[in-house]
């Protein structure tokens, strides 16, 4: 028995989606001398298509190949797949070019989803993990980051718990539409189901962004933001963590974060810091090691601003990673806000 059918089988269908189907049943041969006739926009829609389709049932093919005006009923159904892509396009494109493609498409679909599927609360994960299969379990456990699943293997219970590590070890290569199908439905139902909107994706790539910009341009933008969408832009910057907000982790705390830097880094970063943010991150150093730091940030010389800011981002990064996989907490801050002035 199929332990991977899709669980959603028939969903509203787009026409990349519809043309595949009908590129599929009219096999690699003329297939591949039909799409020759397409843009390259066009061929790239229905590679995608087909690469993540999974297997389709004859009804739907049927259903959807009658509004080609095409009748079908002897085809049965029909299965896209990475391969299935690979074989149409090598009727008319260069190996290298076919392999260009279908890896750009391989990129922008499975990594994000496991990516996004890690960065997810254990609890939601668990909430749809629960209904699954075993086998399916196992299969997303180790797809997912392993301290992602680490948290999520003793929510599943102490009975489900050993059987889905058993299978995880007997596990061999699964077929690229197993795959493609568990990532289908784990994009449309959990992630969907978890708030990844386009709406979040969009704040967040604006926090990236704010994070990142000058200081002077980052206040012009403040201010007129803060006249037109207040209440946006203030959750926004709730979001957001900078060079200063180190302040806010304890001194021992604070410590793993430097340590997690290397070279010049750490000298380069508190030259171009405001004096009490400095001295939070002397004081947080042993006297001896406190001594070496300011005699290296005294015989640096002037430095260049992009090389501070630079510095400083990679201890915001290393801050971040740790607070992730709880190595370290920030101190709670009963404030509106997290941004600090930056100093001319």
């Amino acid at each position: 028995m199929n332990q991977f059918v899709p669980l959603r089988k028939h969903r509203r269908m787009s026409g990349a989606q519809k043309s595949a189907i009908l590129f599929l049943c009219l096999g690699e041969g003329r297939g591949g001398a039909l799409m020759q006739q397409l843009d390259v926009t066009e061929i790239r829609q229905i590679t995608t298509a087909i690469s993540n389709m999974g297997e389709i049932d004859a009804s739907i093919v049927e259903e959807i190949l009658q509004e080609f005006d095409m009748k079908i009923s002897h085809e049965g159904g029909v299965v896209g797949s990475i391969e299935a892509a690979r074989n149409l396009l090598k009727e008319f494109l260069p190996e290298d070019r076919v392999a260009e493609i279908l890896q750009e498409i391989n990129g922008n679909t499975n990594d994000n989803v496991w990516k996004e599927l890690s960065d997810l609360d254990e609890k939601q994960l668990v909430e749809f993990l629960r209904k699954e299969h075993n086998q399916t379990v196992a299969v997303i456990l180790t797809r997912i980051r392993a301290e992602s699943a680490a948290k999520v293997l003793p929510l599943l219970g102490a009975d489900r718990a050993p059987d889905v590590v058993e299978r995880i070890m007997a596990m061999e290569s699964l077929p690229s539409d197993t795959i493609l199908s568990i990532e289908n439905t784990l994009r449309e139902d959990v992630l969907a189901k978890a708030g990844r909107s386009s709406e979040a994706r969009v704040e967040g790539q604006l926090v990236s962004i704010f994070n990142k910009l000058d200081e002077d341009l980052f206040k012009k933008i403040s201010r007129e933001l803060e006249k037109r969408k207040p209440d946006h832009f203030k959750a926004i910057k709730q979001k957001m963590f900078v060079f200063d907000d180190l302040i806010k982790f304890k001194e021992t705390q604070l410590g793993k974060v430097m340590r997690e830097v290397t070279g010049n880094t750490l000298p380069l970063a508190l030259r171009g810091a405001k004096k009490e943010v400095r001295e939070h991150f002397l004081a947080s150093l042993p006297s001896r090691s406190r001594g070496m730091l300011q005699d290296e940030m005294s015989s640096m010389g002037p430095v260049k601003l992009k090389d501070v800011k630079d510095a400083q981002s990679q201890l915001v990064e290393a801050a971040l990673r740790l607070v992730a996989d709880g190595s370290v907490e920030l101190a709670s801050d009963d404030s509106d806000e997290m941004m600090a002035d930056i100093d001319d």
